[in-house]
């Protein structure tokens, strides 16, 4: 009879621990939209003969429809970043923009022209460069929306080449990205601020007819 009954124990213990974890995973998981988060949520950069990988990840308290919206008009970058000195539109064709930036990064001038790639059926936009001073880059963005539809988790991942060989400190470089990042994403930011409030409700939710 003891043995039956701390089995019992045993399972029901096991069943706590399971619930618990689940639990604590689904809080997790709502806590990365609920409370406030800074600019960067997570990162991996990773560098191997001359290739830095790149993931980052952020929040915008704004539907996928409004972030879409604000990334396919990168020429108008220079109007909410502080690190871009100019953002000039070369080319538009179909769902494709190539713009010429120069900004600072980290003190240093930089000039490059990046050709992007509006997927907005299977929300994302991707990216590489065309002309470029220092690096290659080539990448993407994806949005994943938060359950209620108000909130856009945004991932970029992506490589960034050496063009050219420099003593640069891996530290610096990581710091350089990490920067991008973070400017894009507050002028993302202030772009989306500056935009209709109508244009960042998501959209209503539609019913069917019984």
């Amino acid at each position: 009879m003891k043995k039956y009954l701390w089995g019992a124990l045993a399972v029901g213990a096991l069943g706590l621990v399971v619930f618990g974890v689940q639990y604590y995973r689904v809080r997790s998981a709502a806590l990365q939209w609920e409370k406030p988060v800074a600019d960067i949520l997570s990162e991996k950069l990773e560098k191997d003969a001359g290739t830095m990988t790149i993931e980052f990840t952020s929040r915008i308290d704004a539907p996928v429809e409004a972030v879409l919206r604000a990334f396919t008009e990168p020429e108008r970058t220079q109007e909410f970043s502080d690190t871009v000195r100019y953002s000039k539109l070369l080319r538009s064709e179909g769902n494709q923009k190539v713009v010429e930036f120069e900004m600072v990064v980290l003190g240093q001038p930089q000039r490059l022209a990046i050709e992007f790639t509006f997927v907005p059926d299977e929300q994302r936009v991707a990216l590489k460069t065309v002309e470029s001073q220092f690096s290659d880059l080539s990448g993407e963005y994806r949005l994943s929306p938060s359950p209620d539809g108000t909130k856009t988790l945004l991932t970029y991942t992506g490589t960034a080449k050496d063009k050219v060989k420099v003593p640069v400190p891996l530290a610096f470089q990581k710091s350089a990205l990490r920067e991008t990042f973070v400017s894009t994403i507050r002028a993302l930011k202030k772009g989306l601020a500056a935009r209709p409030r109508v244009e960042n409700m998501p959209a209503p939710a539609t019913q069917s007819n019984q």
